[in-house]
């Protein structure tokens, strides 16, 4: 009898199991492939292993959504792997990469209902003869490989930015005005947002003027950007006003189509701005808006959710809204800053509530995630507060570990900073070229009407009167590069001694003083690259960067020196002086002064305004003198080369031959009553109108 049973329950079994393989193997599913196509065509095809590689077959031709956007559905297919590539309705008209390349075969592998989503770089046709190009289509190809790296790789994106420059001449005013899109949504990614601002309000104008009847869409997108540009620089009125015009603008099928996500993150800033003014109601109006657009799921919209919670106290709410943001971030939108983002706020949740188990957990996952997009001021962040944490819970090693990392992240933010500025500047530079060459062709077709003869002389006189202004103006600008370059020498070095600084706490094991100086050193690094934008900076921003860099110093050498800073009162907060340039002096006088002598010393820093419209700065100190200080260098196998004065002397010549001054050093050995060294006082004469 139990022989029987177990015959008969196997036999279920394999049925049962039979059963369920069949009904996998057979399953049907639906793939959706979206694509986006700049080099529109009249027609495109799916061709492949779906229908024996056909490059017409209408049963495979894909619909347009809209002017960038093509769509095919297709339904009942079983599990496996599909292999295709797209055509314009022949083997002469398949696919390639923006550079005229081969593309390998896509391929899917089809488990269940899938949704993919990819860009055509361009197509074979149009590459044959690549040097037959027209303006237009190098132009367009140029625009569609910017928009394409322009979240991937920044740096190529510049680069074909850059190109758009210089292929805007013969081009029509809708390709003038994508380009124009392409180099402001750089320069926002350079963090030049006034520049950024000028051009989308241009691409706008031309978009407002020359628009045809389905252009809505781009008067809609630049609306949308103008009003992220306002919100990055905080003129949240501005912003939000940008965003209720995008959104009169937005045609109705946008909020149910690709781009769903660009109508969360308006809606959701405009909530914000309602969030900050504590109008409640109206961000949560905002947010459930937000949450019915597109396909009901956005990090986005779960990110702002967890800020009302937050913002209303209700803490557990917040949590599960931060939890969905980073989930659907991560493995939905692909938008991993909302990701980092929720960890990081679901970290400071956990510290409120003292769940410091949790906090770390998220605290390690914001630092990873900070680590993988390269965002240095996310690591910065994400790094104190570990080390923070584990500071409080005593495991000091860790504490150490992260304090390391924080310091490297700050170099790395500074040197990322600097190259920032330095593409930012070449950038502009070239769109100067752009509209001075611009401005100049319009001034060529207006003298060609007047006569060839007027045209002949307007040609000789430009021409002389532009050499004359390049001759009288190349000393000029060769000297303004110049001190440029020694002003971005002397960062590095100043940057470096306070690197060293925090590196000898770290190697005492002193965590606690090495994160307060940490803390000073983030302050003074922020000032400094605020005040090397500008030649000239204030008498009080130059005294705030001392001040922080003197605290500094003295909390390094164990407090062996005292500081005084004295100013007159007669000085006005307008009173401008070269950035950085009594630093070096100061720096001097502690490294080659003070600190060789054997009891506490004493440095005094005095700004005085003489003879009406001279600014003297006094720095003195009770030091060793040059001359015992000369003994001690040549006698020491280590020495403190100070490359600062050097510099600081070059960039005072500079300033006198550029602008016609007289600036001027002179430095004093003071002497006691038996004639020895007393120290050293050093007087450094700026004139100020």
């Amino acid at each position: 009898m139990i022989n029987f049973i177990s015959r008969y329950l196997l036999l279920f079994c394999t049925t049962i199991g039979g059963l369920l393989f069949s009904a996998g193997a057979f399953a049907q599913h639906t793939l959706i492939i979206k694509v986006n196509a700049f080099r529109q065509a009249d027609k495109m095809f799916l061709a492949g292993s779906l229908n024996n590689w056909n490059p017409a077959d209408s049963r495979y031709a894909l619909r347009r959504i809209n002017y960038f956007r093509w769509e095919i559905v297709l339904t009942g297919l079983a599990p496996g792997e599909y292999a295709f590539k797209l055509t314009k309705g022949s083997n002469e008209t398949i696919e390639t990469t923006g550079e005229g390349d081969d593309i390998i075969n896509r391929i899917i592998r089809l488990r269940g209902d899938t949704t993919v989503l990819f860009s055509v770089g361009g197509w074979k046709d149009e590459l044959k003869n690549p040097e037959r190009f027209s303006d237009s289509a190098r132009l367009a190809s140029s625009i569609s490989n910017g928009y394409k790296y322009l979240n991937i790789n920044t740096d190529s994106s510049y680069k074909y930015a850059l190109q758009t420059f210089e292929r805007t001449a013969n081009v029509s005013i809708l390709m003038k005005a994508y380009a124009v899109n392409l180099q402001g949504e750089v320069l926002v990614k350079l963090g030049n947002t006034d520049k950024a601002l000028e051009l989308f309000q241009e691409g706008l104008k031309m978009r407002l003027d020359f628009r045809t009847h389905n252009d809505s869409g781009s008067v809609a997108y630049l609306y949308n950007q103008i009003g992220n540009v306002y919100w990055l620089m905080k003129d949240t009125l501005n912003a939000v006003q940008n965003y209720r015009r995008a959104m009169r603008w937005t045609q109705p099928y946008v909020y149910y189509h690709p781009f769903h996500e660009t109508i969360c993150n308006r809606l959701c800033n405009m909530g914000r701005a309602c969030l900050g003014r504590k109008q409640l109601d109206s961000a949560k109006w905002y947010a459930m808006k937000a949450s019915e657009v597109g396909d009901k799921v956005s990090a986005i919209t779960d990110l702002f959710r967890g800020d009302i919670s937050q913002a209303e106290h209700n803490l557990s709410a917040a949590l599960l809204h931060y939890h969905d943001a980073f989930r659907l971030g991560i493995h939905h939108d692909d938008n991993y800053n909302v990701a980092l983002q929720s960890y990081q706020r679901i970290t400071a949740l956990f510290e409120e509530m003292n769940q410091i188990d949790s906090a770390l957990i998220y605290a390690r996952r914001a630092f990873k995630l900070s680590n993988t997009l390269r965002n240095y001021e996310a690591i910065s962040a994400s790094g104190t507060t570990l080390a923070r944490l584990f500071e409080d819970r005593g495991q000091f090693d860790s504490a150490l570990f992260y304090q390391k990392q924080v310091i490297e992240s700050g170099s790395r933010q500074v040197n990322q900073e600097r190259e920032r500025r330095a593409l930012d500047t070449y950038f502009n530079e070239k769109i100067k070229e752009q509209e001075t060459a611009a401005r100049k062709r319009q001034q060529s077709s207006r003298f060609i009407t007047y006569g060839l003869v007027l045209v002949f002389a307007i040609v000789v006189l430009f021409g002389v009167r532009h050499r004359i202004r390049l001759k009288s103006g190349y000393d000029k600008r060769m000297k303004e590069i110049e001190m440029r370059a020694l002003r971005a020498q002397m960062n590095p070095h100043f940057i470096f001694n306070c690197l060293g600084s925090i590196n000898r706490y770290i190697v005492k094991s002193d965590t606690r003083t090495a994160s307060n100086y940490l803390t000073k050193f983030a302050k003074l690094i922020r000032m400094i690259l605020d005040n090397s934008t500008s030649d000239h900076i204030s008498l009080e921003a130059e005294m705030q960067t001392l001040q922080l860099y003197l605290e500094m110093e003295s909390l390094r050498f164990d407090g062996g020196f005292e500081f005084e800073i004295e100013t007159d009162e007669n000085l006005q907060d307008t009173v401008q002086l070269p950035s950085m340039l009594i630093q070096p002096y100061v720096e001097n006088a502690i490294w080659h002064g003070l600190l060789h002598k054997e009891e506490k010393g004493k440095l005094w820093l005095r700004f005085r305004k003489v003879n009406g419209h001279i600014l003297q700065a006094e720095i003195e100190d009770n030091g060793i003198g040059r001359r015992n200080a000369a003994a001690l260098k040549s006698k020491s196998s280590v020495t403190h080369k100070s490359y600062g004065m050097q510099i600081s002397s070059e960039r005072i010549q500079i300033i006198n031959n550029l602008y016609k001054l007289n600036n001027s050093v002179t430095v004093i050995d003071l002497l006691d009553g038996l004639g020895g060294a007393a120290g050293t006082k050093i007087i450094i004469n700026i004139p100020i109108s």
